[in-house]
């Protein structure tokens, strides 16, 4: 018990370790100094009807962006609180050197600080209110996934077309840890509306793995599934990561669905915080990889 409760204290707390946004700004005296940005980046406030949440998401756009009329393949990230950064320059570095095709980049953010953060990811990504009684003792608030679906589904993705030149056929889905929790359980309730994901060390342990019912429930119905899913974990994770995540990609592989294309491996001396560049490295250089 004492391991369970200390694994699950410090994966709520992933991300806790920087106190303020990526994007808050800083004051001082001393007006010489300027603040880092990333170039040919925008945000945005959204306010969801579906949650009564605001959200700010980030935009990165391609080099090429504002000399073209051409639409471009778009990544959905979730954390983008902690990761917008590393996913925007590892794709740009990965664009450069013809691994990945030009991209734009969306990501869903969190007012607040850190705690406002763990809290709204604990919110938002759990598709179920646990009722497992040592993960309500630590997650004070869950089971709003469906409404964070519906948010992205019919406010965020028609925003991003309207403001953006988008290809609608290439949408991507990423998410870590709770977000790759949610990220399989957007591919099993929404399967047509992302054509690629890229899931890492994704938390199935939730909810007495809740995932592996839904994907069965999913199989009953559905023998297709149009999707390319990259999807790992570290060797180095404790094993309430490794062995839920392993018990779902061999119910997917046993079910063999038509159209899907799954990359899975464990990923050797890495554990739940190295692994978190994989997303933009490994993962999405799999998922558009001719």
């Amino acid at each position: 018990m004492k391991k369970y409760f200390r694994i699950v204290l410090f994966f709520l707390f992933i991300f806790s370790l920087s106190n303020d946004n990526i994007f808050s700004q800083v004051l001082d005296k001393d007006t010489t100094k300027q603040l880092v940005s990333l170039r040919r980046t925008e945000v945005h406030k959204l306010f969801s009807k579906s949650n009564n949440v605001l959200y700010p998401i980030y935009i990165s756009l391609p080099g090429d962006y504002n000399y073209t009329q051409k639409n471009y393949p778009v990544i959905f990230m979730l954390d983008a609180y902690s990761s917008f950064g590393i996913m925007t320059q590892m794709v740009r570095l990965l664009t450069f050197n013809k691994d990945l095709p030009e991209l734009i980049i969306v990501g869903i953010s969190s007012e607040g600080g850190s705690k406002e953060f763990n809290y709204n990811r604990m919110r938002d990504f759990t598709p179920t209110e646990t009722q497992n009684e040592k993960e309500r003792l630590m997650f004070p608030i869950s089971g709003g996934g469906n409404k964070f679906l519906n948010f992205i589904k019919d406010e965020l993705i028609p925003f991003v077309k309207s403001n953006y030149r988008i290809d609608e056929k290439d949408k991507t889905l990423v998410g870590h840890s709770l977000g790759g929790l949610f990220a399989f359980y957007f591919l099993f309730t929404e399967p047509n509306l992302f054509n690629r994901y890229v899931i890492i060390s994704p938390a199935l342990f939730w909810d007495n793995e809740y995932l592996l019912k839904l994907e069965d429930s999913f199989y009953e119905k559905n023998k297709t599934l149009n999707a390319t899913v990259y999807t790992t974990v570290g060797s180095l994770e404790d094993s309430i990561f490794i062995n839920p995540w392993q018990k779902l990609v061999d119910k997917i592989k046993l079910h063999n669905y038509n159209g899907l294309k799954l990359i899975a491996k464990i990923s050797e001396n890495e554990t739940h915080y190295t692994i978190i560049p994989y997303i933009s490295t490994h993962g999405l250089i799999s998922v558009f990889k001719k």
